[in-house]
């Protein structure tokens, strides 16, 4: 997945050339890098509901279901969580109120996958669903990786660019513009029956690429 992106602007100079060449000495050139790395964050959104013919029962089984997953996973070392949307919707039958469905998710996040399946499984017992599960890349890891990718394609632009200013016959280039944006790689989703206990959370989540790709902005 892209990781980077650089835009670099060059101007070709000779060796009696002015400090600010004018614009048809301009030269724009576009390089890039890339690596990969094993994803180290496993995420899950599981979620409590219940249906009542008011909204007061099932809001008070979905508070109990959530608020005693919340205190277990504050139990087990290196598991992050914390609830997100809390709905309350009718449901309808021939055009008429007939109950009310009240639905609440709980975030999990862990780079132990072994640890965080096994407490999906005991939630699931608990009258939670899996609603989504997958990995990603942790911004630590990323930040170790990501100075080394642009170094790379800077270097691979360097060359380049070299290699254009002889060709055309001129002594050297003095590069003009430099922005870096950076990009994130978002969760890889995994099918739910593809957990495997014994297997090791990298090698489930697989690898991502991150790419720098140093381009040129006029």
């Amino acid at each position: 997945m892209r990781q980077s992106l650089l835009f670099l602007l060059l101007t070709l100079f000779t060796a009696g050339a002015l400090a600010e060449a004018p614009p048809y000495n301009r030269v724009s050139l576009s390089e890039q890098a890339s690596t990969e790395l094993e994803n180290d964050r496993m995420v899950a959104i599981l979620f409590a509901q219940a249906e009542g013919h008011d909204t007061v029962a099932p809001a008070r089984e979905v508070n109990r279901t959530v608020r005693q997953a919340v205190n277990k996973a504050r139990q087990r070392p290196g598991i992050e969580v914390s609830t997100l949307n809390y709905r309350t919707q009718p449901v309808y039958e021939k055009g008429r109120i007939v109950r009310w469905r009240v639905t609440q998710q709980v975030r999990l996040e862990s780079h132990e996958g072994q640890a965080l399946g096994k407490l999906i499984g005991e939630l699931q017992s608990d009258s939670l669903r899996v609603q989504s599960l997958g990995y990603r890349l942790s911004e630590e890891k990323r930040r170790q990786h990501i100075d080394e990718v642009i170094e790379q394609a800077l270097q691979r632009f360097t060359h380049r660019a070299q290699r254009i200013a002889a060709t055309l016959g001129r002594k050297g280039y003095r590069l003009v513009r430099l922005s870096v944006n950076e990009g994130r790689p978002g969760p890889t989703p995994v099918r739910l029956d593809a957990m495997v206990a014994d297997t090791p959370l990298a090698r489930r989540a697989g690898p991502v690429t991150i790419e720098s790709r140093p381009a040129p902005r006029a």
